[in-house]
């Protein structure tokens, strides 16, 4: 599938803009947007986004002044649908869905089949329920066979989220959290007896066998991450409509909960110990290839050891592999909240092509919120304002929120979030280095 805007009226008239991956586009008169109209004084800098996960694509106005309607119809939010017509300033953008297979991120596919052709049937992998025509099908293949779907439906997706499923030769003992990519549990290993963490991930989509392969096997090569300062990936598979992966144990906390304990009076040296052994993770990972995407407070875990607290990243290039297969939903849709505010502005306008420098962006602005127990923006809010934040406002200078940071890891912390890639620490060792003198 792919999802094609083309332009019907306005200063790019006869455009037309292509997605077949999870990707954004985001109209305004801003340089930095996807489809810039400097010319058009009706449009605000960053007017809207449309979030596209094919064929799924919902629209989100961004606090513009002029508004934005769809089919006549303002709007805030809303799922778009073929023939949809959005309105915004000069420009009018027609929505069409072409039932194609094209290349995705790294090569994925995705379709939505309808089922039920020649008497097969998709059920549900948890009751056995028949699904309904044309569910949207992740796939890695042109024709992935309808008997190796796995589908989960409403019911039995509500049951996994809110208690355990059994994964084969697990035992699962207490729920560890929850959040954006899944649901964690304390488990046992039935036989070797090692204590593990098991992560239950649904996906949004129907997955064929195809695209369900392909996942396992990119997280497959992750495992292949062995350091002291990243989370073990042990073992993944699914299991009943669900990916499970168990991972390195970590009896402790994450730098989220240590954050939020007393907000702006966690030890400044200790929190810059806390990022500096994230960057010697990322180090070795960044010179294997891998790029993490998604680094936050919930997922840096604190672990003991004789020498003290352990800093430890976890869900290493998970979201960037679960998106790019389609097994995602609408990731803006969701929950921003928590990753947004750490996301480099790149990220916003290319989910693919996020270099390692990404990565730590994503680390100053963990290491901030450390540090003052507060988003490098004022009055985070949801929606359109965090993305329009993202895209344009620089971050408030890190001594107003804690003025007893030193006059030289402000420095640091300034280089470390600007926006221009090309004016941060180049390197992780670069950024470790600098922040070295503050720990």
């Amino acid at each position: 599938m792919r999802v094609i805007l083309d332009v019907v009226h306005g200063p790019r008239r006869g455009q037309s803009f292509v997605f077949d991956r999870h990707d954004t586009f985001i109209v305004g008169r801003s340089r930095f947007v996807h489809c810039p109209m400097p010319e058009d004084s009706a449009l605000s800098r960053d007017h809207f986004i449309v979030e596209v996960n094919p064929p799924r694509c919902e629209l989100r106005d961004l606090g513009s002044t002029n508004g934005t309607y769809v089919n006549d119809n303002k709007v805030d939010r809303i799922r778009l649908n073929p023939g949809d017509m959005i309105a915004a300033g000069q420009s009018i953008f027609s929505i069409r869905i072409e039932g194609v297979t094209g290349e995705g991120d790294g090569g994925a596919k995705h379709r939505t089949i309808a089922l039920g052709l020649g008497g097969q049937v998709v059920t549900c992998a948890g009751c056995g329920v028949k699904a309904p025509p044309g569910v949207d099908i992740a796939s890695d293949s042109d024709s992935p066979v309808l008997d190796s779907i796995q589908w989960l439906c409403d019911l039995c997706r509500g049951e996994i989220a809110t208690s355990p499923q059994p994964v084969p030769t697990y035992t699962t003992i207490r729920l560890l959290g929850r959040g954006g990519m899944g649901v964690v549990y304390q488990a046992k290993s039935n036989q070797s007896g090692r204590m593990v963490a098991l992560k239950l991930i649904v996906p949004e989509s129907a997955a064929a066998r195809s695209a369900i392969d392909r996942f396992l096997r990119e997280m497959s090569v992750i495992s292949q991450l062995k350091h002291p300062n990243i989370v073990e990936l042990i073992e993944q598979g699914m299991s009943k409509g669900q990916f499970w992966f168990t991972m390195e144990y970590v009896a402790g906390t994450n730098l989220e909960s240590l954050a939020i304990a007393e907000p702006g009076k966690y030890p400044i040296n200790q929190a810059c110990r806390m990022a500096s052994q994230v960057l010697k993770g990322l180090e070795h990972a960044h010179s294997l290839g891998f790029v993490h995407r998604d680094i936050k407070p919930e997922n840096i875990l604190i672990g003991q050891s004789p020498a003290g607290l352990v800093a430890k990243i976890s869900d290493f290039g998970l979201a960037k592999s679960f998106r790019g297969l389609g097994l995602s939903g609408l990731t803006f849709s969701g929950e921003m909240r928590g990753t947004v505010p750490f996301m480099p502005p790149e990220q916003m306008l290319d989910f693919k092509a996020v270099q390692p420098i990404g990565d730590l962006y994503s680390t100053a602005a963990t290491l901030y919120y450390l540090i003052t127990g507060q988003f490098i923006y004022d009055q985070v809010g949801e929606g359109g304002d965090l993305i329009r934040m993202l895209l344009e406002e620089p971050p408030v200078p890190i001594q107003e929120r804690r003025p007893d940071v030193p006059d030289g890891l402000a420095h640091v912390m300034a280089k470390g979030l600007a926006r221009d890639p090309a004016h941060r620490y180049p390197t992780a060792s670069a950024l470790r280095r600098a922040i070295r003198p503050f720990c």
